[in-house]
């Protein structure tokens, strides 16, 4: 072959060359690129090498602990059982007698009264107004490290015993009694779905599928950063339609149990406190 020839092929060959190695350049350009973006989002994440991955075992607990915490107990039973003393220890404001329902219903309150629906409402303003308060001072706390799950725990052991308090209403006057355990049992249930909520993005983060991809594909390039979003976005929005399911056929149960006890012993003046017994203990 003479000079000539090789020149022409080393001609051919060239472009052929720089185009191999503009392309191996580009893919560890966009490897490192993808492994600095990778490190920049998870990097500070607390415990990201020791966080084990999430079980089936963990993850049905996760689905489970919302049956249980399905809102009907402090929700709709407690608010009942406190209206229902409330109203019953009102009275007539013109004449004394005991409330009726075409008539006015008030209670002593404050040195002098104060109607019924009224102290409905200062009950739930109360509540509300505590439950701002208490998201706002400490509701970062559920992102934090493992400081959500005990409080998570905490609150939920408030919520219990302050909803078995209510067997211990059994007379009108009791009603101060009932407003408080009311008050406390409702925000310590709002206060849990909050640090239960706070919860499942860090059980998605951990999915073997999804820590596959983030901890290997993610770092190799095989994917890109806005791929492994939509992959963790989809199973977070799985975990949490799975457990919205459960919370529903939670509060289906139990009310289902409560009627099994109300319509029998409805002249039974303890079967409220049964029922609401019954309710805390499917929690």
């Amino acid at each position: 072959m003479s000079s000539k020839d090789v020149q022409a092929v080393e001609e051919r060959v060239e472009p052929i060359v720089k185009l191999a190695t503009a392309s191996g350049s580009f893919k560890k350009q966009h490897t490192k690129d993808n492994l600095e973006q990778f490190q920049s989002l998870y990097g500070i994440d607390e415990d990201v090498i020791d966080q084990p991955t999430t079980s089936r075992k963990e993850l049905w607990s996760y689905y489970l602990y919302y049956n249980g915490d399905n809102g009907v107990g402090p929700g709709s039973y407690s608010q009942a059982l406190f209206q229902s003393a409330l109203y019953s220890a009102g009275f007539n404001p013109d004449d004394g007698t005991p409330c009726s329902a075409t008539s006015a219903c008030v209670v002593s309150w404050a040195g002098g009264t104060k109607a019924v629906s009224s102290v409905v409402l200062v009950a739930n303003g109360l509540t509300f107004a505590i439950m701002t308060f208490l998201f706002v001072w400490l509701g970062s706390a559920a992102d934090y490290g493992h400081f959500g799950r005990w409080l998570l725990f905490a609150l939920t052991l408030i919520c219990w015993v302050f909803q078995y308090g209510f067997m211990a209403i059994r007379t009108p006057d009791q009603w101060p009694t009932a407003m408080a355990l009311y008050v406390v049992s409702y925000v310590a249930y709002g206060a849990t779905l909050v640090f239960y909520a706070a919860v499942f993005p860090r059980l998605a983060r951990y999915m073997p599928y999804v820590r596959s991809a983030r901890e290997e594909d993610l770092q190799d390039g095989k994917i890109t950063q806005e791929e492994y979003e939509e992959i963790e976005s989809l199973e977070r929005n799985h975990i949490s339609n799975i457990s919205t399911a459960h919370s529903n056929w939670g509060y289906l149960l139990t009310l289902a149990i409560n009627l099994s006890v109300l319509l029998p012993l409805q002249n039974d003046s303890y079967v409220d406190n049964l029922a609401l017994c019954l309710t805390n203990s499917c929690k």
